[in-house]
């Protein structure tokens, strides 16, 4: 980006997106911290400079993503990112007509409701798996459903969820004709079920194309923009102040606000030797995405290793060509050079694999920093019991409030002791792990086609 500001420095969309850039794998918590005083930094100054970028989607094109991984509230820093884009960009905050005082009609005299759901990812994806249950279990006596999407990726589960709709509206990737598009429709609600993982969806939720917008936990994180007026969450998620990390008005379900279909336990019983890992050691994996690997995490994993020297810890690479499965192993290497000889990187598995892999797992290991929903729901489908240790964010303590929703609190931490005496006790303890797994069984339909979460 420096080399191409040197030839054009009149483009202000890059100097924003210089600004935004975070590093995928930070090197350090205190990495993370300078990154975050010089982005607050570089957003007030960037505010102050009369910046014009017409067209932020394409001039930037990056979203907040990282920002949710660093562990903190980002509620003011990403109001203030969205000052930013309403300063340089204020055509975004675009107003439907059917949303202006004078021209709405009361809802409370319609007998259908029109409800839009809006995600770049309504296909094979986390959000797709997460929301087609309930796009395909709405009401349809109180709603007409319209599912709205953007360019990209479709595939079987795009095309279930696009029969299960009343209409599908297709975007053109083109923010002015978009708007318009949606506007046609005169929605009553918009519900996008994710925003800042997709730089288009991301800068669309700046206009006010319904009279009501929220959005859900497809990115367990505040949007920070104000055309967006509810975060639906959970009471089993969210702590008592819990409405000090959105900008919107936190909506609290009793249960997670999603309607996942189980996952099925493999046929095949997998080995030690289809993953090409070395017998006679114990298996602690961690089975989320690499960036989600905090380093204020990398101590409690040396201290896991030094106390079991026949333990392994299992990450699973990136599909980045390896470069972030270089940067969490050097990281390693730094934090614990002692024991990161016990670190195992797998490839990347198909999805039957993966969860082959969580089945022959002696312990499944969450972080409190950020946790899991989908990593959650699939490991406890398949009885893989997964230790949870609850951060005071929603996005620390996605595996926490499956289990609370199940009703089940033994493998729940309270502090970093709890958390490592719980996890050798699963691995070592046969009989402990076994007890868990009934306990799991017996549990787990509290976690999947909750119909009464859909009628809330």
């Amino acid at each position: 980006i420096d080399l191409a500001l040197s030839y054009k420095p009149e483009k202000a969309g890059w100097r924003i997106k210089k600004a935004l850039l975070l590093p995928v794998i930070p090197s350090s918590q205190e990495d993370i911290q300078t990154r975050r005083d010089t982005l607050t930094k570089a957003v007030t100054a960037l505010i102050k400079q009369n910046l014009t970028v017409p067209d932020p989607a394409l001039g930037v094109g990056i979203t907040n993503f990282y920002l949710a991984y660093h562990g903190h509230n980002n509620r003011s820093l990403l109001q203030d990112i969205a000052k930013l884009y309403i300063a340089v960009s204020p055509q975004l905050t675009y107003q439907a007509k059917h949303c202006l005082s004078e021209h709405r009609e009361h809802t409370g005299s319609k007998k259908v409701l029109r409800i839009g759901f809006l995600s770049a990812f309504l296909w094979d994806h986390t959000v797709g798996k997460h929301f087609r249950g309930i796009i395909e279990q709405f009401s349809r006596t109180k709603f007409e459903v319209i599912v709205i999407r953007p360019t990209g990726k479709k595939d079987k589960m795009a095309e279930i969820i696009d029969r299960s709709a009343d209409k599908v509206v297709h975007l053109f990737g083109k923010l002015e004709r978009d708007w318009k598009l949606i506007e046609d429709e005169e929605l009553d609600i918009l519900f996008y079920l994710d925003i800042g993982m997709d730089p288009y969806t991301y800068f669309l939720s700046f206009a006010r194309l319904a009279p009501v917008q929220a959005v859900t936990i497809g990115h367990a994180e505040t949007s920070g923009v104000p055309n967006i007026d509810y975060f639906l969450s959970s009471e089993v998620s969210e702590l008592a102040e819990a409405d000090d990390h959105y900008s919107e008005q936190l909506i609290k379900l009793s249960c997670l606000p999603t309607f996942y279909y189980r996952p099925e336990i493999p046929v095949k019983s997998y080995i030690h030797s289809d993953f090409n890992l070395p017998e006679g050691v114990r298996l602690y994996v961690y089975a989320h995405s690499l960036f989600k690997l905090h380093p204020g995490f990398d101590e409690t994993l040396a201290k896991l290793l030094r106390r079991d020297p026949e333990g392994r810890l299992i990450i699973v690479e990136d599909s980045r060509g390896g470069h972030w499965t270089k940067l969490v192993v050097e990281r390693f290497h730094r934090s614990f050079p002692d024991v990161a000889g016990n670190v195992i990187s797998i490839p990347k598995l198909p999805f039957e694999k993966f969860v082959g892999l969580l089945t022959l797992a002696d312990a499944l290991l969450d972080n409190p920093f950020i946790s899991g929903t989908s990593a959650g729901l699939i490991s406890l489908g398949v009885t893989a019991p997964i230790i949870a240790w609850p951060g005071k964010l929603c996005s620390g303590r996605c595996v926490t409030a499956c289990y609370k929703q199940m009703g089940l609190n033994d493998l729940i931490a309270t502090d970093e002791e709890s958390y490592l005496e719980l996890t050798l006790r699963l691995a070592q303890d046969a009989d402990f792990k076994r007890r868990m797994q009934a306990d799991i069984e017996a549990n787990a339909h509290k976690l999947y086609e909750r119909h009464e979460v859909v009628r809330e």
